[in-house]
C-alpha cells in the first residue's frame, strides 16, 4: 500500500541546518549591571565570566572573580560599619558601576565588535533572573548563619 500524496500524517522533507560555526550569544554590558544590581557583584561576575570564557581570556576570569569577592566582602563589611543612616542604595551603586567599569575595560571593544556583526545577545532578562538567583541563594545561606549568630 502506497500512501497519499497529500498525507497530512507525512513528516515534512527539509534539509537540516548544522552551523558548528554560528557565534554564541553573549551578555551585553548593561546584562552585567542589572546582574550586579539585583544579585551583588558575584552575579555580575558570572555573566561576565560567560563572556570571557566564550573568548578564551582565562586570566581575566580569576580576576574578574577576586575582584567581585572583593568588592561583595567590602561592600558587606561596610554594610556593618556604617551607621543605620546611610542609605544601602549607595552601596548598591558603587558595587554596579565598579562591576560595568571593569567589564567595559575587559570586553568593551569586544562586544562592540560583536555588536556590530549582528552577533546573538541574551535577553537582559536573563541577567535579570541570573542576579535574582544570586541574592536568593545568599539569602538562604546567609539569613540562617545571621539567626544562628543573634542566638548565641
Amino acid at each position: 500500500m502506497e500512501a497519499p500524496a497529500n498525507n497530512p500524517f507525512q513528516t515534512p522533507e527539509a534539509d537540516l541546518v548544522n552551523t558548528p560555526d554560528a557565534t554564541p550569544p553573549l551578555y551585553s554590558l548593561p546584562a552585567v549591571g542589572l546582574a550586579t544590581f539585583f544579585g551583588t557583584p558575584l552575579a555580575g561576575a558570572y555573566v561576565l565570566a560567560h563572556n570571557l570564557r566564550q573568548y578564551g581570556l582565562h586570566k581575566e576570569l580569576r580576576q574578574t572573580w577576586w575582584l567581585a569577592i572583593g568588592i561583595f566582602v567590602a561592600i558587606t563589611a561596610l554594610g556593618f560599619l556604617l551607621p543605620e543612616n546611610v542609605p544601602g542604595i549607595a552601596f548598591t551603586v558603587v558595587q554596579v558601576i565598579a562591576m560595568n567599569q571593569y567589564a567595559k575595560s575587559v570586553l568593551g571593544s569586544r562586544l562592540q565588535q560583536h555588536a556590530a556583526a549582528q552577533g546573538p545577545l541574551y535577553s537582559n532578562w536573563r541577567a535579570v533572573g541570573i542576579g535574582l538567583l544570586f541574592i536568593l541563594a545568599i539569602l538562604v545561606v546567609v539569613v540562617p548563619l545571621v539567626m544562628v549568630f543573634d542566638l548565641a
